[in-house]
């Protein structure tokens, strides 16, 4: 990982509940062995010290394994171990100097027994003469620590490595899907389209050149735009407007259409062919199916982090079966696969109009 990469999976470790649950429960396991063995009962500060002792590791202690220099998720064993070796070696350090420091007052030292009994712990004894900043008798327990941040650090760095692995496959998964979702969307618009031409090539054949003309130029814009996993809002817009004019050949009059779409909206990236399928059902399933036609009104507009679109026709309220077809369970199963929520899609009906709402979330 890269340094920014190193300081977010870190800032991320300090809000996961098992970092703190684990360093609560030892702090309750280090105060009731205490309790146990005899010693006096420890202050407010030395119950919680145990449990932020063991939080600071379990945060800082893999952060020298994931610093590899590249996108690699951990650094080689050996470029690990060198860079750990002083890092755990210095917090060590520190937390020696910190016992070293706050040891027993003169007189009889808390937690030892009485004078002449045998001693209890790592701490040193009251009246024994410091001639060095730490005391010999805690360096047992700093190469424990020592070894136990070493090898509590690689065991955590690796196994957020495989969670990213994981998290990875888990997205190229979703991404193949979603592609494979998306080629079955290109040959049912065209599927559709040609099915609308067949009625033109016998009542006007003239209209039907020009629908094979805007056809060619609808293929060609699903092939460049399909491919994609994101595009503008705009590649969107030209293909909404080339199915539409091959739908305008072909229902003339009975189409009346009206939009709302501010251009300034243009720039934002979506999903491809989220627009295209909800204007595909109004048509097929509403405006096509009354007698005298209907209208279309597509809206887009943008509110916060969220793309709000609509796509309200008049006609016939589509029954389960219309409101399940291809178009939008496709939709919908590319919804999920993208991780948006259940409720992104809605269908509803709204006095004598049908409504396909939909949330996309864009970048701020």
């Amino acid at each position: 990982m890269r340094a920014s990469a190193v300081l977010q999976a870190t800032w991320q470790r300090t809000r996961r509940p098992r970092t703190w649950g684990a360093a609560l429960l030892f702090g309750l396991v280090w105060n009731g062995t205490r309790l146990l063995m005899g010693f006096p009962e420890p202050g407010l500060s030395e119950l919680c010290i145990p449990s932020l002792w063991v939080a600071l590791f379990l945060v800082l202690a893999p952060l020298p394994w994931q610093w590899s220099g590249d996108e690699a998720p951990m650094a080689r064993a050996w470029q690990g171990a060198l860079q750990a070796l002083p890092w755990i070696a210095a917090l060590t350090l520190g937390v020696l100097l910190l016992l070293s420091a706050g040891g027993p007052p003169p007189g009889r030292g808390q937690g030892m027994p009485e004078r002449g009994g045998p001693r209890r712990g790592l701490l040193p004894h009251s009246g024994e003469p410091r001639r060095l900043p730490i005391h010999p008798r805690l360096w047992i327990l700093g190469v424990a620590h020592l070894s136990f941040g070493l090898l509590l650090g690689w065991i955590l760095a690796d196994r957020e490595r495989a969670e990213l692995q994981e998290a990875a496959a888990r997205r190229a998964a979703d991404e193949a899907q979603a592609r494979v979702l998306q080629g079955q969307m290109n040959p049912h618009v065209l599927f559709n389209a040609i099915s609308g031409l067949t009625e033109l090539v016998r009542e006007d054949p003239i209209a039907a050149e020009a629908a094979l003309v805007n056809l060619s130029d609808l293929l060609r814009a699903l092939l460049d735009h399909g491919s994609l996993l994101r595009a503008p809002l705009s590649d969107e817009r030209r293909l909404v407007e080339l199915y539409l004019s091959l739908e305008r050949l072909r229902l003339g009059h009975r189409l009346r259409e009206s939009w709302d779409w501010p251009e300034a909206l243009d720039v934002l990236e979506i999903p491809p062919l989220m627009i295209q399928p909800l204007v595909e059902n109004a048509l097929k399933h509403g405006v096509a199916l009354a007698v005298g036609g209907g209208e279309l009104k597509v809206q887009v507009r943008r509110e916060g982090e969220q793309l709000f679109i609509c796509v309200a026709n008049t006609g016939p309220a589509p029954s389960k079966m219309e409101g399940q077809g291809l178009g939008l369970r496709n939709l919908r199963e590319r919804l999920a696969l993208l991780g948006a929520p259940a409720d992104a899609l809605n269908l509803r009906r709204d006095g004598g109009w049908t409504l396909a709402e939909l949330r996309l979330a864009v970048k701020p």
